[in-house]
């Protein structure tokens, strides 16, 4: 522990309870009372859910027929709704057609797959897996096959030592590991036949918990290695481990049959048409993903309902009157996960148009998911007020709804008749990365936004992803927060400045507090840098309003003032904001021929362009090398983009940005 003189504590405790004072605005001096209370009686968590029922039935495999099915629900519901534009917009699935740094993949479909176990003389005696019964229990991407075999369990199938004194060949393998992960080795290299997995479900608290439950497995769609593989519960599994540790065999009877073809990605698209002559070509774009397994209720049909219902509520009170038609265009768009969002992107010939976008990804998930709802404002690489306006939408509805669930008088319960009451207690944060919403933030694009998801929920790709575990109330919640966002980003003005910034300037405040205590965490020598990094992040927000309205002169310079008071605060330099270039002084830029993230959903661009040795000795973190990348401008050095690394993440190793930024310049992605 790093102990520090009180003389030095003291005004960076004070710092910190000034701006926890001072740090909320009031949402109604930003949106009308009026307008509020509009979406907050038209949103109904009950409409989402019937929704959410019927999505639930397919399973929503990227270009599959079920997709298809869940896409012309979406379409057929936007137009009894009354928007215009609906359609289905297609894209080739083909497997080799590339959309910037996505490499579509060709339609899988499953016409039949059933795992039985035989005894002796080849009688069926149990049925561990089914198709018709639960999809899921078959690993996308799977191929046609048809084997009788014995059982070897491999373990992670992961190292040397899990294969030793086995042999696989013409054998089925029982393994912890994703079917993708072991594939190579069990299947290409030593002869098994095809994978039966018992994959844990992503890490949480709860993580292994539920021995019931059947996750989601997957095989690489581009490998080389062509097999099938099942999926069981660990319950299941420990069963047959400790027959075959007792030395029984076990033999299965395994037939897939499944296909990949040629096919057509299907995005759904509809929009509510903008009214200002000047403005109408400008949209707030809502995103979602279709995909995912059966029943796959809160990822994502919850995000799909919510944006949905946000859509019809909207359309509604603009014919009921109760609201004017926006000025800017609101699009709502259900791609297929990440891929789909990359094409939609990299499709259009120009997405300056594009102002903002509000991504919903898991957000319904009821009590027994133990889900904590979150509302990301984005990556410090692209600031903007955005976040600002989203956290305090949403900071508004905590304090409503605990107002109503404590007992008190609350203007906004925002409850569904068919859902809890407890109050939302959402967790306002910054970077957090998973979804199509990285696509929109990539510095290809760069267009800002908000986040709303659930982490963790216990049953995320799992078959207990239910409709039953679904709570109305925090899909008509979700339905709000992103209605009220859209709602003032589309009319959003020069006379919304003024409260605008008097926001900015409170939560710039509460930020600088917690920078401080930050600093102190750093070696001395990186301190200057950060701080000058936060500075232009604050500035960088204020900066954004020019993407929607025109700041006055007096208007920037007291924002701008203000912002370089508090830096002072904090120990910047009082003169500009520039950081010293040291270290590596390296500058790339973007080859404008290469847009999209190095990695999306089922294709890594890097894997696949790099060398393979090259590729595993690189050792930036995920999030850091996505942020390494959004935050090469053709100005910033290497040591620039690792000073802003550590700003926002608190540990990065230069040489570790240093190499990756090379090997994207090998691969034409980078341009010195």
């Amino acid at each position: 522990m790093t102990y520090r003189p009180l003389h030095k504590i003291l005004p960076m405790l004070a710092l910190v309870i000034l701006a926890s004072a001072n740090s909320q605005a009031e949402l109604r001096n930003l949106i009308p009372e009026n307008t509020l209370q509009a979406i907050a009686r038209e949103v109904s968590g009950v409409s989402a859910k019937r929704n959410l029922d019927t999505i639930t039935l397919y399973h929503r495999t990227r270009a599959s027929s079920q997709y298809r099915a869940a896409a012309e629900h979406i379409l057929k519901q936007l137009t009894a709704y009354g928007l215009s534009d609906a359609e289905i917009l297609e894209y080739p699935a083909d497997g080799k057609t590339m959309f910037g740094t996505q490499k579509s993949r060709p339609a899988w479909d499953v016409q039949f797959a059933e795992l039985w176990e035989i005894d002796a003389d080849g009688q069926r005696v149990k049925r561990y897996a089914s198709w018709q019964a639960m999809p899921l229990s078959v690993a996308q991407d799977s191929v046609s096959g048809a084997v009788t075999a014995t059982l070897v369990d491999i373990g992670a199938g992961r190292s040397d030592t899990d294969y030793e004194g086995l042999d696989l060949r013409g054998k089925l393998v029982l393994t912890s590991s994703q079917p993708g992960a072991v594939a190579e080795r069990a299947v290409a290299e030593l002869g098994a036949v095809g994978i039966i997995s018992y994959a844990p479900n992503q890490k949480s608290a709860w993580w292994l918990e539920n021995e019931q439950l059947v996750r989601w497995g997957h095989l690489d769609t581009f490998s080389s290695t062509k097999t099938f593989a099942f999926m069981i519960s660990l319950q299941t599994a420990k069963a047959l481990q400790q027959r075959l540790a007792a030395g029984e065999p076990i033999r299965f009877d395994a037939k897939v049959d499944a296909t990949h073809s040629k096919g057509k990605y299907a995005l759904v698209s509809a929009r509510i048409a903008g009214t200002d002559a000047a403005l109408a070509g400008e949209e707030i774009i809502y995103s979602c993903h279709l995909d995912h397994p059966r029943p796959g209720a809160n990822d994502n049909a919850s995000g799909c309902v919510s944006i949905l219902e946000a859509a019809r509520s909207l359309s509604a009170l603009i014919a009921a009157g109760s609201l004017p038609p926006p000025k800017r265009s609101l699009r709502f768009i259900w791609p297929a996960e990440i891929e789909g969002s990359l094409i939609y992107l990299a499709s259009l010939k120009d997405s300056s148009h594009i102002k903002a976008n509000i991504h919903l990804d898991m957000v319904g998930g009821g009590q027994q998911t133990k889900s904590v709802f979150r509302i990301s404002g984005g990556p410090m690489s692209l600031p903007s007020f955005i976040a600002d306006v989203g956290h305090e939408i949403g900071g508004f509805v905590n304090e409503q709804t605990l107002l109503y669930a404590s007992g008190k008088k609350s203007s906004f319960p925002l409850v569904s008749a068919e859902g809890s009451k407890n109050p939302q207690l959402a967790v306002m944060e910054d970077i957090s990365m998973g979804s199509d919403h990285d696509i929109f933030r990539a510095g290809s694009w760069g267009i800002p936004g908000i986040y709303l998801h659930d982490w963790p929920d216990r049953y995320i790709h799992t078959n207990f992803d239910t409709a039953a575990m679904i709570d109305p109330t925090k899909l008509k919640r979700a339905a709000f927060i992103a209605a009220v966002q859209g709602w003032y980003l589309a009319n959003f003005d020069d006379t919304d400045i003024a409260p605008l910034l008097q926001l900015l300037r409170a939560n710039a405040l509460q930020r600088a507090g917690t920078q401080l205590l930050a600093l102190t965490e750093l070696e001395p020598a990186d301190q200057e840098a950060v701080r000058a990094v936060y500075k232009q992040v604050e500035l960088g927000k204020i900066a954004s309003i020019g993407n929607f309205a025109t700041l006055s002169r007096s208007q920037s310079q007291s924002a701008g003032n203000y912002i370089n008071a508090l830096g002072q605060l904090t120990g910047a330099s009082v003169n500009g904001t520039a950081m010293k270039t040291t270290g590596n002084t390296l500058v790339y830029r973007r080859n404008p021929a290469i847009k999209g993230t190095m990695h999306a959903f089922g294709y890594s661009y890097i894997e696949d362009h790099l060398p393979a040795d090259q590729y595993a000795a690189l050792t930036l973190s995920r999030e850091r090398a996505y942020e390494a990348l959004n935050l090469v401008d053709g100005h910033r050095t290497v040591s620039d983009i690792r000073n802003w690394l550590l700003a926002e993440f608190g540990t990065v190793d230069l040489a570790d940005v240093a190499a990756y930024l090379d090997a994207l310049q090998q691969i034409g992605v980078l341009k010195l």
